[in-house]
């Protein structure tokens, strides 16, 4: 088993200080993402905030697809982009993963979401009794490395997992709009 530093295989930034780009001139246009419990920490396209800034940002700040935010506080959560979309960034709360070409964005993400990783993020806080995750926590992660030859089949166990958890929630949804409308003829 090779243990490596999570700055190894990714570059790891914080997000904007959106209130830099207050009072300015507004002659860029980007979009922000949040992640937050009223959309179980999904990111969800129809809810991103509008930013308009004096100054382009730099590319490291500008999320493309494969890059990974990550909740800088409770409940340290993590996701990875699926998409392709232009000037999508997000604030200081998140920290923006830009994952090294020959690493899993997918598995990486998993890792982020996992005890293993929240272990060494309560060890970290522990610590500043601040309950904020900083970058430089971020970077000194260990991470397993996975063994090439078994990326495929975690990338598959892990979208199955994906695919069943999604779907088991939709249906605990629909199960209790079914009890509401029973009860409450609503």
């Amino acid at each position: 088993m090779n243990i490596i530093k999570f700055d190894k295989i990714a570059k790891i930034y914080s997000g904007i200080r959106n209130t830099s780009f207050k009072n300015k001139e507004e002659n860029y246009s980007y979009k922000l993402i949040t992640l937050n419990h009223e959309n179980n920490f999904q990111i969800d396209m129809n809810k991103l905030e509008n930013l308009k800034t004096d100054k382009q940002l730099d590319d490291k700040y500008l999320l493309k697809k494969g890059d990974i935010i990550m909740r800088l506080t409770p409940p340290y959560t993590s996701r990875i982009i699926e998409f392709d979309e232009d000037n999508i960034t997000t604030t200081s709360n998140y920290a923006i993963i830009k994952v090294n070409e020959k690493y899993s964005p997918e598995i990486l993400t998993f890792y982020l979401n996992s005890e293993y990783i929240k272990k060494q993020i309560y060890q970290a806080y522990d610590e500043s009794s601040i309950k904020v995750i900083n970058i430089s926590n971020i970077k000194k992660f260990n991470i397993i490395e996975i063994q090439k030859e078994k990326e495929e089949t975690y990338k598959k166990l892990i979208t199955n997992f994906k695919k069943k958890k999604r779907l088991t929630y939709m249906q605990l949804e629909l199960e209790e709009d079914l009890l509401e409308e029973i009860i409450f003829g609503e």
